[in-house]
């Protein structure tokens, strides 16, 4: 059976997941002053999610200074999350783990399955979510390739004009 596509504008479907911090995050109870910034990587083992996810976690403090909260967050297990946060320098940035593919498949996430040393493994391709305090879809930036993310001094400009405007929803019609 076919999901139907996600929009901006529509209501945020569930998420959540336990974080390096040792609490569990959870979309429907954030309260984010603008908006939740939500960062799906591929997992430790991929080089281009080191490199975004430790870019993120140098602008956290303009991301939150717009009253957006990032997390970042991977089906890896604590381990490797824990690892992530050590190697990928993510200060005091929130890193999620164990995100199941039942729980993020409504998002629209891409997701890839493959062999890896003898197992099958199935993750995240990368994804940015943002999600406004009314736990509406604000917007979605999905990919099916780990390069080419999207450059984050350009996201903070134009977030930040869009704050000035009350970070309308575009996209939903």
């Amino acid at each position: 059976m076919m999901q139907p596509l996600l929009m901006p504008g529509m209501s945020a479907p569930s998420l959540s997941f336990q974080t390096t911090g040792g609490r569990e995050w959870d979309v429907a109870t954030t309260t984010p002053k603008s908006l939740d910034l939500i960062a799906v990587y591929r997992g430790l083992f991929c080089p281009y999610c080191r490199g975004f996810i430790s870019e993120l976690a140098s602008h956290l403090d303009a991301f939150r200074n717009l009253g957006i909260d990032p997390i970042a967050v991977s089906v890896d297990d604590r381990a490797k999350a824990q690892q992530a946060c050590t190697e990928w320098k993510v200060g005091d940035m929130d890193v999620g783990f164990g995100l199941s593919t039942e729980v993020i498949r409504p998002w629209n996430v891409f997701l890839t399955t493959r062999e890896q040393s003898g197992e099958i493994q199935t993750f995240c391709e990368p994804a940015l979510l943002l999600v406004n305090r009314d736990k509406k879809v604000f917007a979605m930036l999905l990919q099916s390739i780990p390069a080419g993310r999207p450059d984050l001094g350009n996201l903070l400009d134009g977030l930040n004009f869009l704050a000035k405007q009350g970070f309308p929803i575009r996209g939903a019609a």
